[in-house]
């Protein structure tokens, strides 16, 4: 029978009667459990409901995120799990390369500290503060999957003796079906990871649920935001290779995060600028969006003109709104999730119209009448593609 991967309540039955149950659990893929911290509450404490005298594991996963190395995973005994995140340059720091991670991973060997021994080697940052928080023993163990790909993981007890031979052979059990467990969840996590850092949040959601096909897409309706860089080209006349991609990076460090931080998403880069949309339901929504769009662009512009680079280089942006279709369009095995419809065009011609203006921040009239006190007619121009002159506002 299947069981669930939940915290032991103190006069619950163990959750598994032999190691044998509980291998097969994992092997089984530890359903119906879905979530990281679920899984490795039911190890762990799975673990100790058959004896095994742990009262810390931590799991350590390399993940491809453009900004994170990795993450930890810690179950404490009594306490839960709780997630951390490897920043970019982590690994090059003496709290990783002065402890036993590094070894485990890349010679594939397990490293055991028996804390209480006299004869127990001072050789790692850790076993000196692990023994001062109280822990008894500690034990390392690679986690290598079917690729050769290794991760890692770490078992502690902080129980007179430290981990028995019984304990120690239980842990080998559990040792492959763990690393199958965790390959599992990497590939999930990274395709997740991959697909929300090149399509967005949403469009990835989208192509893992099964939208692989083309005229897959949903109907958004939304804020719209264009952003460009002015006088891209002559900059890129001037400044080339790594160096240009460098600046549009920082760029787009100080433009980007007050879009997301504000309920938005950016769905596509578009060379020196990007696309990007505040979904909203209804009326007060769109209201609610039309402001958060604006106070993003203004914030992102201050961070940047705050900067050095902000010398260097200007954008232009333009706010509309309306309904349009976001899906998959292409040709034989190449498609792109992209945005079809008449709003994304006019949003695009009022970027044009800004520099015809001489401004750097326009908006619809659609938006322009939900925040008055914010905006004022830039002028009249006639758009290509849409009929009459249309009034632009900058704000």
């Amino acid at each position: 029978m299947t069981k669930t991967a939940k915290a032991k309540e103190p006069d619950q039955k163990p959750l598994f009667s032999t190691v044998s149950e509980l291998t097969d659990w994992m092997i089984d893929g530890a359903r119906p459990s879905a979530d990281a911290r679920e899984i490795i509450t039911g190890i762990c404490e799975g673990l100790v409901g058959l004896g095994v005298r742990i009262d810390r594991f931590m799991l350590f996963i390399y993940t491809l995120h453009p900004n994170l190395l990795g993450s930890r995973f810690r179950w404490i005994k009594g306490e839960g799990v709780d997630v951390a995140h490897a920043q970019m340059g982590t690994f090059s720091q003496e709290v990783y390369t002065s402890n036993p991670l590094p070894r485990v991973v890349e010679e594939q060997v397990t490293i055991r500290r028996h804390l209480e021994r006299t004869d127990c080697p001072d050789d790692y940052i850790i076993v000196g503060e692990l023994r001062e928080q109280g822990f008894t023993d500690y034990v390392a163990q690679p986690l290598i999957f079917t690729t050769g790909e290794t991760h890692a993981c770490t078992w502690s007890s902080a129980q007179q003796g430290g981990f028995s031979d019984r304990d120690m052979e239980v842990l080998g059990q559990v040792n492959r079906p763990l690393a199958r467990l965790t390959e599992t969840y990497m590939l999930r996590l990274n395709a997740a990871i991959l697909l929300s850092t090149y399509v967005g949040r949403n469009s990835g959601h989208q192509i893992l649920e099964g939208k692989v096909h083309r005229g897959d897409g949903e109907e958004i309706t939304a804020v719209i935001l264009f952003v460009d860089l002015k006088n891209f080209t002559q900059l890129s006349n001037e400044i080339q290779g790594t160096e240009l991609v460098g600046l549009l990076n920082d760029t787009f460090d100080h433009l980007v995060p007050p879009v997301t931080e504000r309920g938005g998403e950016v769905l596509k880069y578009m060379g020196d600028g990007f696309f990007a949309i505040f979904p909203y339901k209804d009326e007060e929504g769109i209201a609610a969006m039309t402001h958060a769009a604006m106070d993003a662009v203004i914030e992102g512009g201050k961070a940047l003109a705050d900067d050095e680079k902000g010398s260097k280089v200007a954008f232009r942006a333009a706010l509309h709104c309306g309904t349009f279709h976001y899906g998959n369009i292409g040709g034989a095995d190449r498609l792109d999730f992209t945005a079809i419809g008449p709003p994304i065009n006019y949003t695009a011609r009022l970027l044009s119209a800004a520099t015809d203006l001489g401004c750097d921040r326009v908006l619809s009239s659609d938006l322009a009448r939900l925040a008055p006190e914010r905006s004022s007619a830039a002028g009249t121009v006639e758009l290509k593609g849409f009929d009459g002159e249309q009034t632009v506002w900058r704000f």
